[in-house]
């Protein structure tokens, strides 16, 4: 059990969540998939470095400094710096992104993403709470935009990350690093600031 649920929470793991919401945006079926393939390559390229390769790859040297302990960052303490140097990458893709150009609802994802880690930097000085909760719940607000707004049917997407949001806060609570209190309000708290930048943007 303790083995499945480390599995779910690396392969769901909160970095990878904003490429997994452009890529949702790249076959949502919209006007926002109407992209040529070169341009939907250099936009991803650009989110994948900004959002996944950049904060992972500067783990070892947090490793060495002790500035954090472990990979998993079980320490609220130790989430601290991972945590603004995403929040300051996910600013400059925002205006790579911006650069592009692409749709305005590209950015306004970007920018839901970086409230969501302004959020949790915020609330994490007095709670802590999960990531991995607050990812993929912001990606379960991002489904929920484009059915209202664009639409569009994406029920089997909605069902699909609703059961991964199962798995991955029953594993959070498997892992014992979080409780039940702060698996379900990182889900809440992911869903309404995305879902809110989405529409509001």
């Amino acid at each position: 059990m303790d083995k499945a649920a480390r599995i779910i929470s690396a392969i769901f793991h909160p970095l990878i969540m904003p490429s997994l919401g452009f890529l949702l945006l790249f076959n949502s079926g919209t006007y926002l998939a109407y992209l040529p393939y070169e341009y939907k390559k250099m936009i991803f390229l650009i989110v994948f470095l900004c959002t996944f390769i950049i904060p992972v790859s500067v783990l070892p040297f947090f490793l060495y400094q002790k500035i954090i302990f472990d990979i998993n960052m079980t320490q609220a303490r130790e989430r601290f710096t991972p945590l603004v140097i995403s929040f300051i990458l996910l600013i400059l893709c925002y205006f790579l992104l911006r650069r592009v150009p692409v749709p305005a609802d590209y950015l306004a994802f970007c920018l839901g993403c970086a409230a969501s880690i302004f959020v949790v930097l915020i609330v994490m000085s007095k709670w802590k709470i999960s990531l991995h909760m607050v990812g993929i719940g912001g990606f379960i607000g991002l489904i929920i935009y484009l059915i209202i707004k664009m639409q569009v049917n994406l029920g089997f997407y909605l069902i699909l990350s609703i059961l991964a949001a199962g798995l991955i806060g029953t594993a959070r609570l498997a892992l014992n690093v979080h409780n039940s209190v702060e698996v379900y309000t990182g889900f809440v708290g992911g869903l309404i600031i995305i879902a809110s930048a989405m529409f509001i943007f």
